[in-house]
């Protein structure tokens, strides 16, 4: 299977998981990789941010079910990012820990990477789409915000991912976690940097982080990434310099 598969996984919402599946892809394509995102938040953020009718498409019920063949609402220049779309009535019934992964390996050999928009939600004792995407996952990597209860929430998603790693034979590594929505100004923001960057996890922490900027609704309502409608904007080279690290840790962790 020759792509890289990363979840983009918070158990929080409202951090910008959706729109930065949106904009890592846009950067992704924009180099020449060949990109697919899964919507695979029953929210469908990620499909009404690609401007994706997802009742009306091929979406990602079907491609569970092995639906034939595989459709992609294709956007970006050049049509170069491949979406599944969501579904808002998608259940978990009949779906178990391998099953994105045993879809994945159908199409693998076509793309370079593909990431998929987990929904806003902890992983616990009942299996939810978060733990059936990480289980398809090579990598996974977490926006966040930098108040307290983030933060507290950021933590305990680490711890439960390396006791899947230790005790249910999780194989994705957990990539780190990056700042978004930024303030870049305010002593928050500096203090929760600054913090973290001499804290026991700094390893995971991205140097890289997203800008606050108005630009982001305006390129969700339109349906696209900021990186593709506007791409000397603030936001579009915050995209640009996340995803050059995203793709370099990756390389350096095989």
């Amino acid at each position: 299977m020759k792509a890289k598969v990363i979840s983009i996984f918070t158990q929080k919402g409202g951090v910008t998981k959706t729109t930065s599946t949106i904009n890592i892809s846009g950067v992704m394509a924009e180099i020449g990789l060949k990109v697919l995102v899964i919507d695979f938040d029953t929210q469908c953020h990620l499909s009404l941010g690609y401007g994706v009718d997802a009742e009306n498409e091929y979406n990602v019920e079907d491609f569970l079910k092995s639906v034939e063949p595989v459709r992609y609402v294709n956007k970006g220049k050049g049509e170069n990012v491949s979406v599944i779309a969501g579904k808002l009535t998608l259940s978990t019934k009949n779906l178990n820990r391998q099953s994105l992964k045993k879809a994945l390996k159908k199409i693998g050999d076509d793309f370079d990477y593909i990431l998929i928009d987990c929904p806003p939600k902890p992983i616990n004792d009942d299996l939810g789409f978060g733990e059936i995407a990480v289980y398809a996952s090579d990598y996974i990597i977490s926006p966040v915000d930098y108040d307290a209860f983030t933060l507290d929430g950021l933590t305990s998603l680490i711890i439960k991912i390396n006791e899947l790693q230790t005790n249910e034979e999780l194989k994705a590594k957990y990539l780190g976690f990056f700042f978004a929505k930024v303030e870049e100004n305010t002593k928050d923001f500096k203090e929760a940097y600054r913090e973290l960057s001499e804290s026991p996890i700094s390893d995971m922490l991205f140097k890289s982080y997203v800008r606050k900027n108005a630009f982001i609704r305006t390129s969700i309502n339109l349906g696209e990434s900021a990186v593709f409608l506007k791409p000397y904007s603030p936001v579009s080279m915050d995209y640009r310099k996340l995803t050059d690290e995203l793709i370099q840790k990756i390389k350096s962790n095989g």
